[in-house]
């Protein structure tokens, strides 16, 4: 960070390096409009205008963080200038009705991290203008510009006038009409996305162009990235092998990250792939890493909203052997938001030691447990402060150590 100290000063005290970051954006953007005034809120690290023409915007800043880190030394103030350009850009006017609905394009996004990042807006904005794709992914709409791309939100999409469905269908014909659909030879039956335009993932709701490659079976996509999307077919293992590896070699690499789990066009429609236990470890692996992508983005935020009163549980991967599964702790003496995980570890209660046994077989002695309403995705459960000493002495004598960790002796 030193281009960013030399920038603000050397003789400021130490910062964190997103303090620094934010920092060096707003002067850069005051270099620029001093009449532009904003505020940095480093707990949710972003930016609010406060001046009167904003409108009460704010601007998130971890992506534009994340990229500006990975660029080359030499292009990181071209970067910096991209920032204030699109800041200035969604200050001024919107366009109305036709000339708002030209700019329409479809985009999906990680559902966990569009949850994370909106955590701070109540009512949620895109209730009305976003719908979940293939449980883990949200698709949405875009008002596309030459320096940035907005999503439109339940107000936006109020003043078109116009329905989701509507306003879908015009922005996936624009994508179809005025883009063009490359891929990349990756193997016999294996192709990636090379579109060049950061539209890749949406290129799924054009199943047509998948359905044109050269593949065994039906089309089976990961939807990678936002600009990188892997396809083979339904009876290719080799290839299913090959995406599934590419894919878990990109996951926490990727800031524009969208999912990792396959989904096979099936019966015309997009559907989450049936992964079976004979089909390669690599794709097996993909949905425990998933998961705990999808709690852990959403982890802090559900805390905040419970309070002190229960324990939201990380979901942790556990691997051996190329093998992975999901853990989550169930902690002695309060309450616990529970991740829907493999394995459970029960916590040491009193005369009790901890023990470790598959949620299944937790539920199979327990019953049933509510789910927790504050944020119904992902589903978690909610424990009790502890079992009884008659429930855990049950699930001991009954049911086995989990067998991936069957070489621990309790």
């Amino acid at each position: 960070m030193k281009f960013l100290r030399r920038l603000l000063g050397k003789n400021d005290p130490p910062e964190r390096e997103e303090d620094l970051f934010a920092r060096c954006v707003i002067s850069a953007l005051s270099a620029r409009d001093e009449s532009i005034c904003v505020e940095y809120d480093p707990e949710k690290f972003e930016l609010h205008h406060v001046d009167e023409s904003a409108r009460g915007q704010r601007m998130f800043l971890h992506n534009s963080f994340i990229e500006y880190h990975r660029l080359p030394i030499e292009e990181r103030e071209i970067h910096l200038t991209r920032i204030v350009d699109f800041i200035i850009e969604s200050r001024n006017e919107r366009p109305q009705g036709d000339a708002a609905l030209d700019t329409l394009l479809p985009v999906l996004r990680a559902r966990a991290d569009m949850l994370a990042v909106t955590a701070g807006m109540e009512p949620f904005p895109y209730s009305r203008s976003s719908r979940p794709f293939c449980d883990n992914m949200f698709l949405m709409l875009a008002s596309d510009s030459d320096v940035s791309i907005a999503m439109l939100t339940d107000e936006i999409l109020d003043e078109l006038g116009v329905s989701f469905d509507d306003a879908l269908g015009v922005a996936v014909a624009h994508l179809d009409e005025r883009f063009d659909h490359k891929f990349e030879h990756l193997g016999q039956g294996t192709f990636v996305s090379n579109c060049g335009d950061s539209y890749d993932a949406s290129r799924v709701l054009l199943p047509d162009i998948f359905l044109q490659l050269p593949l065994s079976g039906n089309p089976v996509v990961i939807v990678q990235s936002r600009s990188s999307v892997m396809v083979t077919g339904s009876k290719d293992f080799e290839g299913l092998d090959m995406i599934a590896g590419f894919a878990l070699q990109d996951i926490g690499q990727n800031e524009r990250a969208v999912s990792l789990m396959p989904i096979e066009w099936l019966d015309g429609q997009w559907q989450p792939f049936n992964v079976q236990p004979h089909h390669p470890q690599s794709l097996r692996n993909l949905a425990p890493n998933q998961l705990c992508w999808s709690y852990n983005a959403t982890r802090e935020i559900l805390q905040q909203k419970l309070g002190d009163d229960i324990f939201v549980a990380d979901a942790m991967l556990v691997e051996n052997d190329s093998v992975a599964v999901t853990l989550a702790s169930w902690g002695a003496g309060i309450p616990t938001a529970c991740p829907l995980v493999d394995v459970l570890a029960i916590e040491e209660d009193g005369d009790f030691p901890e023990i470790i046994r598959s949620l299944d077989d937790v539920l199979r002695v327990c019953g049933s447990f509510p789910k927790v309403e504050a944020m119904r995705y992902p589903s978690r459960l909610l424990l009790p402060a502890r079992m009884s000493p008659a429930e855990r002495d049950e699930l001991t004598k009954r049911y086995p150590q989990h067998p991936f960790f069957a070489q621990n002796v309790e």
